[in-house]
């Protein structure tokens, strides 16, 4: 997959099919729209176009709240079948363009829409007037052919990236995964952390919090973690530690059940399945290693009723 970003100086060699949104996650409203685009491939490359910058945070200057880091975003959008995937600069230029210009001179001209794929709700252009009406007037003449995609449902109501967020900032990790379509995880390498839960006889690893990320619900989650080539259950704390003494910043501290390697530097995905207690200060280290035992039995009773195979075991080579 060729991957576009940093510029907006490029030009798609041939004509493509165009899907645009803002892609954060990859949820099942976006996966169905890449269905539909793969269908109307037809010999011609699918380009998926996004902004590297969203308009909302370019506008109020907010960040790490992405459901995905670029690094994700670009394995994803891989995954899902994407030849190419534009991540185009959103600069006070762009924000101002008029819609039909952003359709001509950006979707015509540079990405060669041949096919342009879009839900509903698709907005483009200032102040996100471009609209569906839009694409469908300018169909003939521009030379494209335009497909509207119903949005995904879940409970009655649109899959979006805004609700996914909702939940889990309320630590509702199961709703959050059902509209994904998959478990929601960090990445990142195991860094150095106190020892402590080494010390306490429960070792654990530590991640940072990606900056870009939005962090679920401050907590403690039932788990599983890939990592050296394999696929482990354990429990993990999302928050700063409060046990332990000294302001710190937001990370993920896991313990990964029968686990034993030294895995210092070793890249891990941890995905949170099930959230079981908020994160709590406790009175001395022997109180936390108590809670930490508790919370694997409580975690690998949520692995068995959750019907995952190998529940309360490792699962290796995944």
């Amino acid at each position: 997959m060729r991957y576009i970003h940093g510029t907006a100086d490029f030009r798609q060699e041939k004509p493509a099919v165009v899907t645009l949104g803002k892609f954060d996650g990859f949820h099942r409203g976006h996966q169905k729209l890449l269905r539909r685009a793969m269908e109307l491939r037809e010999g011609r490359e699918l380009l998926v176009f996004t902004f590297a910058t969203s308009p909302q945070s370019f506008l109020s200057g907010s960040t790490g709240d992405c459901l995905t880091t670029r690094q994700e975003k670009v394995r994803m959008a891989e995954a899902l079948g994407a030849d190419v995937l534009v991540e185009y600069p959103f600069t006070e230029q762009i924000r101002r363009m008029a819609p039909l210009d952003f359709l001509s001179r950006v979707l015509v001209e540079r990405c060669r829409a041949a096919e342009i794929v879009v839900g509903p709700d698709c907005h483009f252009g200032y102040g996100g007037r471009g609209n569906v009406g839009l694409l469908m007037e300018m169909e003939a003449e521009l030379g494209y052919h335009l497909t509207v995609v119903e949005k995904e449902m879940y409970r009655q109501e649109a899959v979006s990236s805004s609700r996914i967020k909702d939940c889990l900032r309320q630590g509702q990790i199961r709703e959050a995964n059902r509209m994904l379509g998959y478990a929601y995880g960090v990445n990142g390498p195991v860094i150095h952390g106190r020892q402590l839960g080494r010390t306490l006889g429960v070792p654990t690893i530590n991640q940072r919090a990606p900056g870009e990320q939005l962090m679920p619900k401050s907590g403690v989650y039932a788990a599983k973690i890939y990592i050296v080539g394999g696929a482990y259950w354990g429990v993990a704390n999302v928050g700063r530690k409060p046990t332990i003494d000294g302001e710190r910043p937001v990370g993920v501290e896991t313990y990964l059940f029968d686990f034993q390697q030294d895995v210092y530097g070793q890249e891990a995905r941890v995905e949170f399945l099930e959230f079981l207690r908020p994160e709590q200060k406790f009175g001395s280290v022997g109180e936390l290693k108590n809670q930490i035992l508790a919370d694997e039995q409580t975690a690998r009773a949520f692995l068995t009723d959750y019907g995952m195979e190998s529940a309360g075991k490792n699962e290796k080579g995944a």
